[in-house]
């Protein structure tokens, strides 16, 4: 059938319904690319902003902490008062002021910080090697000062003394807690003395992070350089054990590899944990080189754009099917052929098709038909302005002319599509002004503007970060501010410093105490004295000029020894020492002093001498009458003693003669020998020139002597054969000794031999260095013989050891007797000697040990007990 046949109605239906479909979908299409294309921008734009938002906030609360251990270690930097206590009261002080702190602590070099490790051996904050290393911290829950650990091989501490600078540990965990610690070292006249830093937990970070929520089902989650997974809102497996790297995807691989190197950027994945495909944005946190991770599902985040398009089809659909039953309207009331206005409406749709919507219908035409052309117009100019009302403002939006609004007023779906365009240009311009006016604030340091409109949906997510990132400013500057007001109080506190340097100076120069400051030079010439050398006879000119060198006014029979001393200590590396000696006042007058030397080393390595003189002379003969008194005391108390002895022993002889047993008999005639020896060692110490030290020998000579005395042993001859070095003891020790000497050589005199058998006893006492002889022996005999070879080198090991030791000594009581009884544990036995022996050696930290190969033989080894004098 041919197209001139076809009814005019289908015709006009056909030709103005296609004519305004190719109007409106190139309209639309035009509108639906532009609104799209921008919206899309905005959403990714949004939500890239949002991620640096939340990266800008953990990196501010980041930076305060690394400020905390920062200010801490410049704060001990310049800490002079070497004060423990006080330094432990500051890092505690700081935790207590910082709440989001785990942990505060100190890490010094040994003697680093005052010199005195060695008093504070295990003390609170130290460990057994004495060293300041005072960790404060809330594990687990209450505030507790214990020492640091790990401290020779661990990164926070070894780090910033092999670099000299702050570092950030790597993410760990410790006594189950999640942390990263921020260290800076200490510097001392430019040398390492320690460290200063603070443990972060980052349990916080995973609730922060898990709370984070973006559009319906988007999260956030953080991750450390190196990938690994600080927190996860729904894996909290992952936390601390799972990288990025471990996933398959390449693109996460990739944005691992971006996160390493602290590069921003988004991908587009599927979502490991839900399965959607997401768009992943991640912005670095530089201050704690981690990164703050935004996952927004894609669908959700362009849920906007696919809205507004659909609503535009829908009013495209619309216009279309309205103009359908307009043309149909209009087909039905034609009754006769329009041929004059066919052409006219034929080029009015193309023009259309091209895209120019000014064309318009002639209407010139019959008076039945003018309605036609003029219909067609109106309908063209109600299609037409509201279309290139509605472009020209979504245009202006899109430049950024939010005050843009639609100027006609039009009627049905045309206005509501302007009133929709105008509420949106409204929304966005009041939020951005607000934002602008928080912002603005911003670039004034007003941190206490809030955002006063909240937006809906996308846009409050907007509104929310800069009020978060608002408070976060707002506390950084509170921070700081306090910041100031404390080193505001610390420069006070230098001035009341400074004046209590002047007053101690005052103090000095009023005082007994004499302070000089020497080059380590020979003569010692004065750099400094203070003005009460005036108590001297001399002149502070006198040594600041140099006409009187130090050592000139020193007594030449000490200053060979105070060289000797100063020259050893300056080798040893001392910080101090203290002396006593003579000097002369300039009168001629002889004074003893007592000086307390401190070395100072520059960074150069040049040595300057400070001393501290006290005028001591009344104390000195003070002293010395005292040790006058103290000897004739001493000489009394022994001489009592030993008489008091003398009657016990007496008292037990004629108590004895009260039995008729021989066991009790025995008994007491056996306690008699032990009070003998005890008496006989005060009887010693009494003769002694020192009133110390026994002279041992000679002790064991007369004891050997009286026991040989007291004891019968039949008709035969036993001879006493000593070998004893000149060996002077304490009496700590020598009682003891003496003791186990008599119930030895008393054991030997009453078992060792048969009646009327002749015998031998050997009493040997030496210092370590004759142990090789010893060993010698003890080889040579049958027993060793019959010993292993791995027995043999155990014991002969053993007495080399002994041979190390220079302050033992070694005591040998032997008989050539008939040898200690078979199967009998003299460790273990009833006899009340041998337990006395085995105590004893105890007592002066001593070894045992019995050989009865040929006889019996005792080997002690033991070492002289040193006490403290008792005042």
């Amino acid at each position: 059938m041919r197209f001139k046949n076809v009814p005019l109605k289908p015709k006009l239906v056909i030709f103005i319904v296609v004519g305004v479909f190719l109007v409106l979908t190139v309209s639309t299409a035009v509108i639906i690319g532009t609104v799209t294309s921008q919206e899309e921008k905005l959403a990714y734009e949004k939500s890239i902003e949002m991620a640096a938002n939340y990266a800008n906030q953990f990196d501010s609360q980041m930076e305060a902490n690394q400020a905390v251990a920062r200010t801490l270690a410049f704060t001990m930097a310049e800490y002079d008062s070497r004060d423990r206590e006080e330094a432990m009261n500051i890092i505690e002080r700081i935790l207590e002021e910082n709440p989001q702190l785990i942990g505060v602590y100190l890490g010094y070099e040994p003697d680093a910080f005052d010199g005195r490790d060695g008093d504070y051996i295990n003390a609170s904050g130290h460990d057994a090697t004495g060293r300041f290393v005072p960790y404060c911290n809330k594990i687990k829950g209450s505030m507790t000062i214990e020492p640091l650990v790990h401290y020779d091989s661990s990164d926070y501490y070894q780090l910033p003394k092999a670099t000299g600078r702050d570092i950030l540990t790597e993410p760990y965990f410790y006594e189950g807690i999640f942390m990263v610690s921020y260290d800076s070292p200490i510097f001392k006249n430019g040398e390492f003395a320690g460290i200063a830093g603070v443990d972060v937990p980052l349990e916080y970070v995973d609730e922060v992070a898990s709370s984070i929520r973006t559009f319906d089902t988007g999260y956030a989650f953080m991750v450390s350089n190196t990938g690994i997974f600080l927190s996860h809102p729904a894996n909290k497996d992952w936390i601390g054990k799972k990288s990025l790297s471990d996933f398959e995807e390449e693109e996460i691989k990739n944005a691992a590899d971006d996160i390493r190197q602290g590069i921003e950027g988004h991908i587009e994945v599927k979502d490991p944990t839900t399965g959607k495909t997401v768009i992943m944005f991640y912005e670095p946190v530089k201050t704690g080189n981690f990164a703050f991770v935004l996952v927004v599902p894609k669908e959700e985040m362009l849920a906007g754009v696919t809205d507004l398009r659909d609503r535009l089809l829908i009013i495209s659909s619309i216009s279309i099917i309205f103009m359908a039953a307009l043309a149909y309207v209009i087909a039905r009331s034609i009754t006769r052929p329009i041929d004059d206005i066919v052409d006219d409406f034929k080029n009015i749709a193309q023009e259309a098709v091209k895209g120019n919507l000014d064309a318009r219908a002639n209407t010139d035409v019959e008076i039945d038909f003018q309605e036609i052309p003029r219909g067609l117009n109106e309908i063209l100019k109600a299609v037409v302005i509201p279309v290139r009302e509605t472009i020209r403002v979504t245009n202006a939006l899109a430049k950024g002319e939010l005050k843009e609004r639609v100027k006609l007023d039009v009627q049905g779906e045309f206005r509501e599509l302007g009133d929709t365009l105008d509420k949106f240009s409204e929304t966005l311009n009041i939020i951005i002004d607000d934002s602008n006016a928080v912002l603005t604030a911003f670039q004034n340091n007003d941190f206490k503007r809030e955002i006063s409109v909240h937006g809906q949906g996308d846009f409050r997510l907007l509104t929310d970060g800069i009020e978060k990132t608002r408070r976060a400013l707002d506390l950084v500057t509170m921070q700081r501010r306090a910041a100031e007001k404390a080193l505001l109080d610390y420069a006070m506190e230098l001035e009341h410093s400074n004046k209590l340097k002047e007053d101690m100076e005052r103090v000095i120069n009023n005082s007994p105490v004499i302070v000089f400051l020497w080059k380590y030079e020979p003569g010692w010439p004065a750099e400094f004295v203070s003005e009460n050398i005036v108590r001297l006879g001399y002149e502070v000119e006198d040594f600041t000029s140099k006409r009187i060198l130090y050592e000139e006014i020193v007594h030449k029979e000490d200053l060979g020894g105070m060289y000797e001393e100063l020259a050893r200590n300056v080798e040893s590396g001392c910080d101090f020492y203290t002396s006593e000696y003579r000097i002369f006042t300039r009168s001629g007058e002889v004074r003893w002093v007592d000086e307390r030397t401190f070395i100072q080393r520059d960074e150069k390595g040049d040595i300057h001498l400070q001393g501290i003189i006290l005028d001591i002379t009344e104390h000195k003969k003070a002293e010395e009458a005292l040790l006058q008194i103290e000897e004739i005391h001493k000489k009394e108390i022994h001489h009592r003693i030993k008489n008091n002895l003398q009657v016990i022993s007496t008292l037990l002889y004629l108590e004895s003669g009260n039995f008729s047993d021989k066991k009790v008999i025995e008994a007491f005639k056996e306690s008699q020998h032990r009070v003998k020896s005890m008496a006989l060692v005060h009887e010693k110490l009494y003769q002694s020139e020192d009133m110390v030290s026994v002279d041992f020998a000679d002790y064991i000579k007369d004891l050997s002597d009286y026991l040989f005395h007291s004891y019968s042993v039949g008709s035969g001859k036993i001879n006493l054969k000593l070998d004893i070095e000149n060996v002077f003891l304490g009496m700590d020790t020598a009682v003891p000794l003496g003791i186990i000497i008599n119930e030895l050589v008393s054991n030997a005199l009453k078992h060792a031999f048969s009646k009327g058998e002749d015998g031998e006893i050997n009493i040997q006492l030496y210092r370590n260095g004759r142990d090789s002889l010893y060993i010698e022996n003890y080889k040579n005999t049958e027993a060793q013989v019959a010993m292993s070879e791995e027995t043999n080198c155990a014991e002969i090991k053993k007495a080399q050891e002994f041979t190390k030791v220079e302050d033992r000594l070694t005591l040998i009581v032997r008989d050539n007797g008939k040898g200690f009884p078979e199967g009998l544990n003299f460790r273990d036995t009833d006899s009340l000697g041998l337990q006395l022996v085995t105590a004893l050696v105890d007592q002066i930290n001593g070894s045992i040990e019995l050989d009865s190969g040929r006889g019996t033989a005792f080997k002690i080894v033991f070492q002289e007990l040193k006490y403290k004098s008792r005042v």
